[in-house]
């Protein structure tokens, strides 16, 4: 029987009763009180592991219990599950901000409460030790004030000068949160927080930006490396305590997981979805190997034209996932050897919208749909299946049109053979305007130019 000490406050005696029953096949180092008794905490005559009260409201006449344990450094340490009855979530994530460990609703507490005080007690157990925060600043004075602040409020605190000192600290050291300046010498937060979040022993620590307000770009950036929260210049220690007592509470705790597995599930959906398309090529030998290499083609053009590792990542799923839609295309038109009659090339013409009609089942690929939908319109508004015109067509299928049409034009098929790199390039100059965007084009020809590529040898 483990001796963690639980405090059960609540004017409800039934309420404690039933809390207390749940609890001690746990411990058997229980105690009850009401709200008034529970004043001897604050008082100091007890200290527990674990306080347990319902959610209400504070004032002046009647201070909540929760808030007074806050409010006293000596306490604040201490976590606390909140409970109540149907709570709004408002309120929820206020009580959650102001540093609760959880919030169980009353008719949840038989089923829920056991699994969360064990895993709390589990935590304990294995880290007996205070949070540990690492604050990365290259500024003296910014890394003296926040230790300050944060060892007042019960935190353990590391420093380092910069991200490439921050990586010696995080090999060493376990870690519970990471506090870290973006701009800083020899290795910056933004290297920093994509290198931790590349690396599965360390993606998992919430990672939390100090940072100004114009600094937009790095913010998203960050946030696709992963980054839990961004806290701007200047603050004060009460709102850093705000955010970093949500991060580190158990719910938090939960989201992370749940969003490292939607990812791996999305990994896996993308995974499969791209077999499928290849064995779809691989019936066919003049299309084998066409999606990966426009996906390479396109993934070049969003680097060339600027965009972030992420946005060349999906770049290389849309690409990929492009010609989805001829999984519902028919055989005998899709692998016939020879031009396609009337007909049948009205029908292969569904295939982006039978393509639109997969991807958007999935949520977490939905910003890849216009690559899907649109990657056959034409500049001058003769494309398929809507018949937009120059603009209007999203500049990514503008951009994969470019791509695709690259690697029809030097593919060979039933109906001609395959053309020439140059004589390939001349042809998709002469569409530029009319069937390709001129910009796109441009990119095309100056990733081409600048990366020095022997595009047949990467493509083929």
């Amino acid at each position: 029987m483990n001796t963690f000490r639980i405090l059960i406050i609540d004017d409800n005696l039934h309420h404690r009763s039933m809390i207390k029953s749940i609890l001690l096949p746990i411990t058997d180092d229980v105690f009850e009180a009401s709200e008034k008794e529970g004043s001897f905490l604050i008082s100091g005559s007890i200290r527990p592991d674990l306080v347990i009260t319902p959610m209400r409201a504070s004032t002046p006449e009647k201070p909540c219990i929760y808030h007074l344990l806050k409010e006293n450094p000596s306490y604040r340490d201490i976590p606390v599950i909140l409970t109540g009855s149907s709570e709004s979530d408002e309120n929820i994530k206020k009580g959650m901000a102001a540093g609760a460990f959880a919030y169980i609703d009353k008719s949840e507490a038989k089923v829920t409460l056991a699994s969360i005080v064990e895993k709390l007690l589990k935590k304990s157990s294995e880290h007996p030790t205070k949070t540990r925060i690492l604050v990365v600043d290259d500024s003296s004075s910014v890394r003296l004030m926040l230790q300050d602040g944060l060892v007042l409020e019960g935190y353990e605190v590391l420093t380092a000068v910069n991200g490439k000192k921050a990586l010696e600290v995080i090999s060493a050291t376990s870690l519970d949160l990471i506090l870290s300046d973006v701009y800083m010498p020899e290795m910056s937060g933004l290297e920093l927080c994509k290198i931790l979040h590349e690396n599965p022993l360390f993606s998992q620590i919430p990672f939390v930006v100090m940072s100004t307000e114009n600094d937009a770009a790095n913010m998203r950036q960050m946030m696709q490396y992963g980054a839990a929260a961004f806290i701007i210049k200047p603050f004060n220690i009460e709102q850093l305590m705000m955010t970093l007592h949500k991060i580190v509470s158990y719910e938090f705790r939960l989201l992370l997981k749940e969003k490292e597995r939607l990812a791996g599930e999305q990994k896996l959906l993308i995974a499969g979805i791209a077999s499928l398309v290849k064995a779809l090529e691989a019936r066919d030998k003049y299309t084998q190997g066409h999606s990966e290499r426009v996906s390479l083609i396109l993934a070049g053009m969003v680097k060339h034209s600027g965009g972030t590792p992420y946005d060349i990542e999906r770049a290389q799923i849309a690409g990929r996932l492009h010609d989805i839609g001829k999984i519902g295309i028919r055989d005998d038109v899709l692998l016939k050897i020879g031009r396609l009659s009337y007909d049948e090339f009205e029908h292969i013409q569904q295939h982006p919208l039978i393509g639109a009609s997969i991807i958007t089942t999935i949520p977490s690929i939905a910003d890849i749909l216009p690559v899907v939908v649109s990657h056959h319109e034409r500049m001058d508004g003769n494309g398929y299946p809507q018949g937009l015109k120059g603009n209007s067509i999203p500049l990514w299928a503008r951009m994969t049109a470019v791509a695709d049409t690259y690697d029809a034009l030097t593919s060979e098929r039933p109906y001609r053979k395959s053309t020439c790199h140059g004589k390939a390039l001349n042809i998709i100059n002469d569409a530029s305007g009319t069937q390709l965007c001129p910009s796109c084009v441009s990119i095309f020809l100056e990733w081409l130019d600048s990366e020095g590529l022997d595009i047949m040898s990467i493509t083929k």
